[in-house]
């Protein structure tokens, strides 16, 4: 009697989620964990003055650091005639940092998450938070520069070298059309109602003050829209893609700041600029590809005052060249950004605003889901220049930093 229980037990439930899949259709569950040990060392030129006399974890820091863990869950229901309704929730959770409460923060939805429809004839539309087109296009361009091995040594991101435009963001309205002998375009919306609009801290400066606040809404009028696009091209060994995008309302002096930076200001009559553009690809010849990115971003700020106005611009660029063969993969990577070049204002435009990154990657596959991954980055700033890699350690104008990763990775 009560094996039979226990099995009528067992069976129902495994029965149930069988029975909810039929409703709901296709479900599945996915996700990436893992980490790296991390070992960090700074460096400054000859003569440089720091504040590190006290501090030496800025300087040098050996520590056990998350690299993109995340958790997914997704649904593709087959809605008849070629159209699928789309669902997903992707999270990010943590491996390995610090213990704080902003270093551990992990919210449900906090990644990709959204609700879309798909049509094999017109595309598919998705409505949530999501990736902008800039940002994907960079990875139609070259797969190899986007899909890192580690992810400590990204060169793209608000305070890399490459993409600083490219986010994900949380009031997104997504389109990707379908294929056409290759082809397919990206576009995406952003309606810019977040308090940052994936661009890091913004300053907003009133008619007679200039003060920080923590969300636009405070300020009416003052939304940051992004708007973006991508045309990409695939077929065999071959991978290409133009991205541009244009945040309206905004602008970023940029030598004054590496990192993603937009402002809005409130004079009359003024002007503002934000765009930026990127094209790329990649080649791959049997176990060997090689890829690069150049890209554009400027910005200007006119009406203002002679002491406030400015029109400037900045070029970047990176190189790849990877190996995969059986468990093996390598990679080889090179990321430049020149000095800004323009003019600001009644002021000095700043020189040394530039920077260099080369990484180079290793992973080993153990299985099909588990592998060892390692890394070693140089980044090298210019004396008015604070780029860092993706591993987010704060690094100082002018500084340079080494980084060693060795760690694990399990995808399911």
């Amino acid at each position: 009697m009560n094996k039979n229980l226990i099995a009528l037990a067992v069976s129902t439930a495994f029965a149930l989620p069988a029975m909810a899949d039929v409703a709901v259709g296709p479900f599945s569950v996915y996700g990436t964990a893992q980490s790296a040990i991390e070992n960090v060392n700074i460096s400054f030129a000859a003569g440089r003055s720091t504040d590190n006399t006290t501090d030496t974890s800025k300087t040098s820091q050996t520590r056990l650091m998350d690299q993109t863990s995340k958790l997914g869950f997704k649904i593709a229901h087959d809605l008849g005639q070629g159209m699928t309704g789309l669902a997903q929730v992707e999270s990010r959770f943590y491996l390995g940092n610090g213990g704080n409460n902003t270093q551990d923060k992990a919210e449900v939805g906090s990644r990709n998450t959204f609700v879309g429809l798909g049509s094999n004839d017109f595309g598919t539309v998705r409505l949530g938070r999501y990736d902008n087109a800039y940002k994907l296009s960079l990875k139609a361009a070259a797969p190899y520069i986007y899909n890192n091995i580690n992810d400590a040594s990204a060169e793209y991101g608000d305070k890399q070298i490459m993409t600083r435009l490219g986010g994900r963001m949380g009031d997104m309205v997504a389109y990707e059309s379908p294929k056409f002998n290759g082809l397919q375009a990206l576009v995406s919306y952003n309606m810019g109602k977040d308090s940052d609009n994936g661009l890091g801290a913004a300053d907003y400066s009133a008619a007679t003050a200039t003060t920080k606040v923590s969300s636009v809404s405070q300020l009416p009028g003052t939304l940051m829209p992004q708007t973006a696009l991508s045309l990409a091209y695939a077929q065999g060994p071959i991978t290409a893609a133009f991205g541009y995008t244009t945040i309206s309302n905004a602008a970023w002096q940029l030598d004054g700041s590496s990192s993603t930076k937009a402002a809005f200001n409130t004079t009359a009559g003024a002007s503002f600029g934000l765009t930026a553009y990127q094209l790329g690809g990649q080649y791959t010849f049997g176990e060997y590809s090689v890829g690069g990115m150049y890209e554009v971003t400027s910005s200007n700020q006119k009406g203002v005052s002679a002491a406030k106005d400015f029109d400037q611009s900045q070029a970047t660029y990176a190189l790849i060249g990877a190996y995969k063969s059986g468990p093996h993969e390598a990679h080889l990577r090179y990321a430049v950004a020149s000095d800004v070049t323009g003019n600001t204002g009644t002021t000095a435009l700043k020189a040394d605003t530039g920077a260099t990154q080369y990484s180079l990657m290793y992973a080993y596959e153990i299985n099909k889901s588990v592998k060892f991954v390692s890394s070693y980055t140089n980044l090298a700033n210019k004396a008015n220049a604070k780029f860092t890699s993706a591993s987010g350690f704060a690094v100082d104008t002018g500084a340079t930093m080494s980084q060693i990763a060795i760690g694990l990775a399990a995808t399911f």
